[in-house]
């Protein structure tokens, strides 16, 4: 089975409202060297196990992958299933496992690479998750690959860095005839952080041209550019990932102009009650943890 075609069904950890790029190869059997009675099973199997994820049937895929690993422990396409379910579930450990015995078998997988860097940036281990987008940037660059790896940046504090894989992003999107407003916010708010305000200015400016609808997150643009508030912004919220978004957003905002307590509200909202799917969220819990050492500071 091609797992290229398999993306569209594919959960998409840090930006559930987005189709995830289709950036994976075509997998083949591992080093298993299974004899031709188990290949027959487990070819059965992983068509079984898809076809049962992409109907929803989260549990049964699950089994079924597991029933493949029984018989192959290194199959690829039974793992990478696994691991998909596990990062859905929020099982963020158990998810890095699989990605890091994929990438052990195939170093060149690119998907699982960045399946990998997810995980560790939903556990927070912001070290392993950039060497993680680094390596799937190098097997296979996409867009979503350097926005993966400026979020992490930004996480870790390295806003110069931040905005040039947010700018690399961007222009990769663009090349695959692809829209997103996601890496000039990251842009926006690493020049902010870097006291770079001409350039932020200038990537705000780039956003506001070159969107072209009224969809999530154009209001977002309209707030930080000054033609609404905060709370009219979250007014065109419809879910919870949105509203993750424009709370941290506010706090970001907040945080430049120097209003660090209300800030502080704002992210205290979004890791309280905000959705942890969203790379916001973490984003938002590592300003707060850099703000909270900087104060115990002398």
């Amino acid at each position: 089975m091609c797992l290229a075609c398999l993306t569209q069904m594919l959960p998409r950890i840090g930006r559930s409202a987005r189709p995830l790029l289709a950036v994976v190869c075509c997998a083949t059997q591992l080093s298993a060297q299974p004899t031709p009675t188990d290949h027959a099973t487990t070819d059965r199997l992983i068509h079984t196990g898809y076809a049962q994820l992409e109907a929803g049937e989260k549990d049964a895929a699950f089994n079924t992958f597991a029933q493949v690993l029984e018989i192959d422990a290194t199959h690829l396409e039974a793992l990478l299933g696994q691991a998909m379910l596990y990062a859905e579930r929020q099982e963020h450990a158990s998810a890095y496992r699989c990605y890091d015995q994929i990438v052990q078998l195939r170093p060149g997988h690119a998907f699982a690479w960045n399946g990998r860097g997810l995980a560790a940036f939903n556990l927070e281990n912001f070290d392993v998750a950039l060497d993680s987008f680094q390596q799937a940037t190098q097997q296979g660059p996409s867009g979503f690959f350097y926005e993966s790896l400026a979020w992490t940046r930004l996480c870790r504090g390295e806003f110069e860095l931040a905005a040039q894989s947010a700018k690399q992003a961007s222009l990769l999107y663009n090349r695959a005839g692809e829209h997103s407003l996601y890496p000039l916010l990251i842009a926006y708010f690493a020049y902010l952080e870097n006291a770079d305000r001409a350039n932020a200015y200038r990537a705000l400016s780039y956003a506001s041209a070159n969107s072209n609808d009224q969809a999530w997150p154009q209001p977002v643009l309209a707030y930080l550019a000054g033609k609404i508030t905060g709370a009219e912004m979250i007014s065109f919220v419809s879910s919870l990932p949105e509203e993750t978004e424009a709370h941290t957003y506010i706090g970001l905002q907040l945080r430049a102009e120097g209003a660090f307590e209300a800030a502080t509200k704002h992210f205290d909202w979004v890791i309280r009650s905000g959705d942890r799917s969203v790379f916001e969220h973490t984003l938002a819990r590592a300003v707060s943890l850099r703000s909270s050492v900087a104060k115990r500071l002398p």
